[in-house]
């Protein structure tokens, strides 16, 4: 491979998403000279909310223009970049461009509770972090304030908290409301949840105004996203080279990282040295690229001497239940999603069983059916004109959706490997992905669906059905966890990979498990402790 240009820096970060952009921002402060490679473009906001009016298709990837140089799954099209290996359809979703997947990402601003960093510990089940919640706390305060999280101390989802949140509540829905009396009679509780999406002005953006868009994209900027960050990192001395997709991790004689490579549009490579090199770029990427650099002294892939690179890969699984309520419930307003039921996210149950968060949708029956086929049903009743907008309008005002969404556990088998034969845009091998349920999971989902039945019964709901579980296309981690042991890990507790001294991994990907509550916040925090431990004597070394 022939390069055309070198670059040299202290931290080389591959990817400018949440964990890249909140890492490169914490070292560009603290005076490290950082380069940050993203295989993407900068796209504008305006730019992405044309394309999604435009897109037919109203699915988590129809605000962003396909791009053969850096490219990732598209709607309705998910098999056509996954290469399925496995019992279910993964259509995990996510998005190579500056600011990364966060773009499209439901906006939730939860921490992790400490039991969720304990679950062998403490239920017999899954596998314990290497890290705790007192050891990320001091870090998800930071993060908190950085995003501007909106919250309830009435509801912290089973994480202690020493501080208020940084901004008030977004607010209970029409919505939310109207499910109160079903969920009081039926001894069931709703929370507000927090989300990075701001209640009121703040850090120059706006406060929400209820588009109810919020994935695919917040047209307005009310809902945080990781571009935020990358503008920061940038005014404080970061470097970004958009269009650099790195290809290839080339190792020196001693086993440490000597430089990444990365392809240009034009066909040439950059060459890039640095102290210590950091690769961010989410749960499918991360493995692709170790997978990719196979060479001599890693001639299984890079970190991946225990075969454990690309392994244990996480997602939740999801079921959902919809009804037409008897009367108004007012859905397609308002963030998509502002409460949940309380029950059923923590417990003793989790020896058996899985966590499951349920969500309110205040996007109604969006990703299921929609207006647009209400539409055609009242016509073909022969409706039209004024009487058919009448129908409609009724019809759609009481649309409910509930969507109940379950952890899964960590299993050597579930996996993506680089498929032998078949190539992407790029010219990459494209991902294989083998992924399978086990029964801890559809029983949390049974239990759950069982209790949705229940609500829509006590409302007098009509038209009730349930659509069979499918892999969350939001949630992808594991893929690089983290573990004190070698053998079943490929970073340490301190994010540096086992093998390569210089070399560590930000993100979901290191993440041990997949409980409930989001993990965006999670990686942020992580983010901050680790431009700590870079920084400090001897860190980069």
């Amino acid at each position: 491979m022939t390069t055309a240009a070198t670059e040299d820096c202290d931290v080389a970060i591959v990817g400018s998403g949440v964990a890249g952009a909140h890492l490169a921002y914490a070292l560009a402060r603290k005076g490290s000279r950082v380069l940050v490679l993203e295989a993407g473009q900068r796209r504008t906001r305006a730019e992405l909310t044309r394309t999604f009016y435009d897109n037919p298709s109203k699915g988590p990837q129809s605000a962003y223009p396909p791009d053969p140089f850096a490219p990732f799954p598209d709607d309705d099209h998910y098999d056509e970049f996954y290469v399925q290996g496995g019992a279910m359809k993964f259509i995990g979703a996510y998005l190579r461009l500056v600011g990364g997947t966060s773009w499209h990402w439901t906006g939730f601003a939860d921490r992790l509770r400490p039991v969720d960093f304990r679950m062998r510990s403490t239920y017999g089940v899954a596998e314990d972090w290497p890290v705790t919640y007192e050891d990320l706390e001091p870090y998800y305060e930071v993060a908190e304030r950085e995003w501007g999280v909106a919250g309830d101390l009435h509801f912290t989802w089973g994480a202690p908290r020493r501080s208020c949140f940084p901004l008030p509540p977004i607010p209970a829905t029409t919505l939310d409301r109207a499910l109160a009396p079903a969920l009081a009679s039926l001894g069931l509780s709703a929370g507000l949840f927090s989300h990075a999406r701001n209640s009121k002005p703040f850090d120059g953006r706006p406060a929400c105004c209820g588009n109810n868009s919020c994935v695919p994209i917040c047209p307005i900027g009310a809902k945080y996203d990781a571009s935020v960050h990358v503008a920061k990192a940038e005014a404080a001395g970061a470097r970004l080279i958009e269009r650099a997709r790195v290809d290839f991790v080339e190792l020196g004689p001693d086993r440490r990282v000597a430089r990444l490579l990365a392809r240009r549009p034009d066909g040439s490579v950059l060459a890039v040295t640095a102290r210590h090199y950091v690769l961010c770029c989410h749960a499918i990427e991360t493995p692709r690229l170790l997978l990719a650099s196979k060479q001599p002294l890693a001639p299984h892939g890079v970190a991946n001497g225990s075969d454990n690179v690309g392994r244990w890969l996480l997602t939740q699984a999801n079921q959902d239940t919809q009804g037409l309520t008897p009367k108004p419930v007012l859905p397609y307003r308002g963030p998509q999603q502002t409460s949940g039921i309380q029950e059923l996210r923590d417990g003793p149950f989790r020896r058996s069983e899985a966590a499951v968060g349920t969500s309110f949708m205040n996007s109604g029956w969006s990703g299921n059916s929609d207006a647009t086929e209400e539409a055609k049903a009242l016509i073909g009743r022969g409706l039209k004109g004024a009487a058919l907008v009448r129908a409609l309008n009724d019809r759609v005002s009481r649309h409910l959706r509930l969507n109940s969404s379950a952890e899964t556990l960590p299993r050597r088998e579930n996996r993506v490997e680089l498929d032998p034969v078949l190539r992407d845009a790029a010219g990459i091998p494209r991902p294989r992905v083998t992924f399978a349920l086990d029964d801890y999971t559809r029983h949390g989902l049974a239990k759950a669906l069982d209790i949705n039945r229940r609500i829509f019964r006590a409302m007098g709901a009509t038209e009730v059905t349930a659509k069979p579980p499918y892999l969350s296309n939001a949630i992808i981690a594991g893929t690089t966890r983290m573990g004190r042991d070698p053998r079943h890990s490929v970073v340490a507790p301190d994010l540096r990979t086992h093998e390569h001294a210089n070399l560590s991994i930000l993100g979901a990907s290191t993440h041990v498990t997949a409980p409930v509550n989001a993990p965006s916040l999670t990686i942020a925090a992580l983010a901050y402790r680790l431009a700590d431990r870079l920084t400090a004597p001897g860190g980069m070394s």
